[in-house]
């Protein structure tokens, strides 16, 4: 099901794929004291690389292989700010999962607990010679649904 750009970024009722944390630094944080928005998907993406690595799933071997995940739509809105030198939590879950795209939504959590940012990530997944869309490879989507089993 679609979602709206006005409530794609809700949080999702499942717990976290995966938590990553980072300290803000001088270039993250604009004059306003929010999180420069293209700091925030850096960190998106990288919260995303980490989750990967600790699966056994690393970007560099994907490359190698028959699939690649694309990212075609990102999205992000600023709630709070923060300071630097801030350590942020970084929380994402599976938005929604599809046989051959899924979109991940994060949440940047700050020192005082509240979501100071959120972005959406959409992936897309493409047969690596042909760039033609193909099926999500099990391991891919057993990963994407975990934060769903208890």
């Amino acid at each position: 099901m679609a979602s709206s750009p006005s409530n794609s970024l809700a949080r999702p009722l499942s717990k976290p794929l995966f938590r990553y944390t980072f300290t803000t630094r001088i270039h993250d944080i604009d004059a306003a004291g929010v999180l420069f928005f293209a700091r925030s998907l850096y960190y998106a993406h990288d919260a995303y690389e980490a989750f990967l690595n600790h699966n056994n799933q690393s970007i560099a071997t994907m490359l190698n292989s028959d699939f690649i995940l694309p990212i075609s739509h990102t999205e992000a809105d600023f709630k709070a700010p923060v300071a630097l030198n801030e350590i942020i939590t970084i929380e994402f879950f599976c938005h929604e999962l599809k046989e051959n795209e899924f979109s991940l939504s994060y949440q940047f959590i700050n020192s005082s607990h509240k979501i100071s940012s959120t972005a959406l990530t959409r992936h897309i997944c493409l047969d690596s010679s042909t760039r033609k869309r193909k099926n999500l490879p099990e391991p891919i989507r057993s990963l994407l649904i975990s934060n769903n089993n208890d």
